[in-house]
This record gives C-alpha cells, sequence and structure tokens, in this order.
C-alpha cells in the first residue's frame, strides 16, 4: 500500500540524464535550486540536513535509496518546523530522452498535495532551470 495523498510531477529536462541525476543526489546539487544550505551524506543510507537561510527551520532526510542514473529517495526523518513532512517520502526518477534531455518522474507521498505543490512548482521549476542553464532560484539567494 502506498503513503496517502501526495504531489506528482513528470517534466521533460532539457540536460543529460547524468547531470540533472548530479543535480539532485549529491549533496552540492541541490544548494543549486532547493535551498542553499545543505550538509550530510547523500550516498544510499546516508542523511542529508536542508537548513533555509533566515528560518528557524530544518529537514532531515534518511536517503533511501541513490541508485545512478536514475533513481533518487528520501525518507523524511525530521522537520523541525511543525513535523508536517516526517514520515513523507519523495522520490526522483530519471529516464533519458536521447542524449541531451531525460524525464523526471517526482513523487512526494504522505501528506495531502495542496500542502506542498505551490512549493514543488517553484522547486522542480528551478531544478529545471539549473540543470538547464545552470542557474537555479534556491531558497536563501
Amino acid at each position: 500500500t502506498s503513503p496517502v495523498g501526495g504531489y506528482t510531477r513528470r517534466l521533460v529536462i532539457r540536460a543529460p540524464l547524468e547531470h540533472v541525476f548530479d543535480a539532485i543526489a549529491t549533496v552540492e546539487g541541490p544548494r543549486h535550486w532547493w535551498t542553499t544550505k545543505v550538509s550530510g551524506s547523500a550516498a544510499a543510507d546516508g542523511e542529508l540536513r536542508f537548513g533555509f537561510a533566515g528560518l528557524d527551520e530544518q529537514m532531515v532526510m534518511h536517503v533511501r535509496e541513490s541508485k545512478r542514473p536514475s533513481t533518487v529517495q528520501w525518507s523524511c526523518v525530521e522537520h523541525t518546523r511543525n513535523g508536517e513532512w516526517t514520515g513523507t517520502l519523495l522520490q526522483f526518477e530519471l529516464t533519458a530522452r536521447g542524449p541531451q534531455a531525460c524525464q523526471l518522474a517526482f513523487r512526494h507521498t504522505g501528506l495531502p498535495e495542496e500542502l506542498v505543490a505551490e512549493g514543488w512548482e517553484h522547486f522542480l521549476a528551478s531544478l529545471t532551470a539549473y540543470a538547464e542553464t545552470g542557474i537555479g532560484t534556491p531558497f536563501g539567494k
């Protein structure tokens, strides 16, 4: 059975698969499109910490899977603001669409879509822009 609710989005990114994977599956990558404060280990079974400049808030993600070049799964083990993300699952599935493009199938399950849709619309657009042009719009920039 899958967790309750969630947000799902599929999009085509005009950038090589490996490049998009690195933007998601490294400590450095998400600093360019999600939030500038990222630390920890992005390896499978590692733990990533996402902080937000000016906010007393942190998300801790357990890296459930990181399989180059296509799959990244994080489960949120701690969300210090109000815990709404705790226990949710984030999944990134990449599929090549030729040498210079790929499709991202993104899912964030475990909470109602309306809680996260606006944020993910912004940050997935930021990820796309970063992968395609080298410039994203992460939180804190």
